[in-house]
């Protein structure tokens, strides 16, 4: 019995603690799906991925989502409003500690839901969105 308590309080804690993964970004829970783009000044990867995210503004709106790189300690909107969101913290909390490219989708619970520090295709972001629950049950 005590087992199984123990192991249920283990997945409360990690389901809870993945739920306010991103609380830097609270503002867009329940709104927004927010892509953040980590990288440097110059990085290839990075240029990569807005030129490739710039051209799909209607798939973006479609479903709910907000793109944002960081670069060192500045926000930069590629899509959306990105006002208010401390870099640092973001970095923090994404557990990003290299200057290397990595993008991370944090869905609309702020949980993380997809890491690469490669570039992602569209295909595969929009693909991920719309088998999400929230996606499937038509609340976008």
């Amino acid at each position: 019995m005590k087992k199984i308590l123990f192991a249920t309080a283990i997945a409360v804690l990690a389901v809870t603690s993945q739920a306010s993964a991103m609380e830097s970004l609270s503002q867009y829970a329940w709104k927004n799906r927010v892509l953040i783009l980590f990288g440097t000044s110059g990085n290839q990867k990075l240029a990569s991925q807005v030129q490739l995210l710039k051209g799909r503004q209607s798939n973006l709106a479609a479903r709910d989502m907000v793109v944002i790189s960081v670069i060192g300690d500045e926000i930069r909107p590629i899509y959306g409003n990105s006002s208010k969101i401390d870099a640092r913290q973001l970095r923090r909390e994404a557990d990003i500690t290299s200057g290397g490219f990595q993008a991370v989708l944090v869905g609309k619970d702020g949980g993380i839901k997809l890491r690469s520090q490669d570039v992602i295709t569209d295909a595969t972001v929009f693909g991920l969105i719309d088998r999400m629950p929230m996606s499937k049950s038509g609340r976008s």
